[in-house]
């Protein structure tokens, strides 16, 4: 028995593994190729990441909606009620991203100038760019989330690795050929984006329209039933909530840092391309533990649940560990790849030293167990604990060391650092409370 969860486990664990190092390296060489044309190229693409992360997350939302319930339908046999779901979900995701997508379009240029008036023009004009490209791919990573969900819930995690492989092969020759030969400048990350992510929704839609598992999808539906979508709206909406808070908070923070001066928003830009590299372990675990906390919460074993909670939070610990250490030791020099500029490369240092230390000790906690809570269905109290930690803690602290004391970009990182500890805290200690156990779908 215990090898054959054993055996379930790698398969779960290693394809996501492989997807998530996949994307997360093309993305680091996407902003290592784009950091050669100078940091405000970098600091705008930095600022626009904050917005989409914002916009990103209520269709991300649904996706996390949609493999919890679909993962707890299959825990209990109920196929019918997993198909009507997911085929729902997938009609309001379309709708939701194409709304979405024109709004960015549209107001792109105001949206910038209210957030970032105080950087650079030079930074503002790269940004305008930039979100222009996200914008019209949005629709497509949107479907790619949503079909690897799906995919995901009936325990597939190979062809969410192929489309993955194959759009970030992509992304990588066509922002390298665009970079070098074309000479478009921040443009050729825009292109290479919408190639790769076209390219990586058409594969699961293939997957999961013509090569079914478990669920053999109906045609697409243009109606949508809320009743069919309420379980995946239970989740969803609080987890959207939740997110929207979560990353406008983030870009209130990043308002902050843009009368920092370019320096400080391209090494905040390039540590996050780096801790994105060291927390591969870390966010693997944060996307396999929804599945299995929800397959193990619709089989009704409330102790197996709480097991395959703890266990993955320490996995997810012990495995950041060993990547900081493997990082810290042979990677010191990595901040050369991305720019020369000898304030960058200070501030990124200093700041990556930080997370080295602190983040196997609070980051699973903080992000990947209320993932597993709500594949359970409680997804309200993540959201109150995550709402009232952003604003006590992260832009309250952020604002006091990083502007009024001064401390810059250090002050922010700070003020991120006493968030994760007091994430950490209430979402630990809810696990060995019962009080999730009583989530119906």
């Amino acid at each position: 028995m215990k090898s054959l969860r054993a055996y379930r486990f790698v398969n779960l664990y290693l394809p996501v593994m492989l997807e998530q190092t996949l994307s997360t390296v093309s993305t680091m060489l996407g902003t290592m190729l784009v950091s050669g044309l100078g940091t405000a190229v970098s600091a705008g693409i930095g600022m626009v990441d904050q917005i989409n992360f914002v916009f990103m997350n209520i269709l991300t939302c649904i996706a996390t909606g949609i493999t919890a319930i679909v993962s707890q339908c299959v825990g209990k046999g109920d196929i019918k009620k997993a198909q009507e779901c997911a085929n729902h979900s997938i009609t309001i995701s379309i709708y939701a991203s194409i709304i979405i997508s024109i709004f960015l379009i549209i107001f792109r240029v105001p949206l910038l100038n209210i957030l970032f008036g105080k950087a650079e023009q030079a930074v503002l004009d790269s940004a305008s760019i930039y979100l222009f490209f996200t914008s019209i791919s949005l629709p497509f990573l949107t479907l790619f989330n949503v079909f690897t969900g799906i995919r995901r819930a009936t325990g597939d995690n190979l062809s969410p690795l192929i489309g993955a492989f194959l759009s970030n092969i992509f992304y990588v020759i066509i922002t390298i050929f665009c970079i070098k030969v074309l000479k478009l400048g921040i443009s050729s990350v825009g292109y290479g984006l919408l190639a790769s992510r076209l390219i990586s929704s058409s594969i699961l839609q293939f997957f999961v329209y013509f090569k079914p598992r478990i669920l053999k999808m109906p045609k697409p539906t243009i109606k949508i039933n809320f009743n069919i979508l309420k379980p995946v709206l239970d989740i969803a909406i609080p987890n959207s909530i939740d997110g929207i808070i979560f990353n406008g908070g983030k870009l209130l923070v990043q308002v902050f840092m843009s009368g920092m001066g370019t320096a400080a928003l391209s090494a905040n830009t390039i540590c996050n391309s780096i801790s994105n590299f060291i927390q591969l372990p870390g966010k693997t675990f944060q996307v396999t533990c929804v599945p299995s906390t929800g397959n193990a919460y619709g089989s009704g074993d409330m102790q197996k649940t709480k097991k395959v909670m703890l266990s993955q939070t320490l996995c997810a610990n012990i495995s950041q560990l060993i990547m900081n250490v493997i990082f810290y030791i042979f990677c010191g020099k990595i901040y050369l790849l991305y720019t020369n500029d000898p304030q960058v490369l200070e501030y990124s240092h200093n700041l990556i030293n930080s997370f080295l230390i602190l983040s196997p000790i609070f980051w699973a906690t903080s992000f990947m167990t209320p993932s597993a809570l709500r594949a359970t269905g409680d997804a309200k109290f993540t959201m109150n604990i995550s709402v009232t930690s952003l604003f006590i803690f992260r832009i309250f602290f952020s604002w006091l060391l990083g502007v009024y004391f001064n401390y810059g970009i250090y002050g922010i990182w700070v003020g991120m650092y006493i968030d994760w500890i007091f994430r950490s805290t209430f979402y630990f200690s809810r696990i060995f409370s019962k009080k999730w156990h009583t989530k119906n779908i």
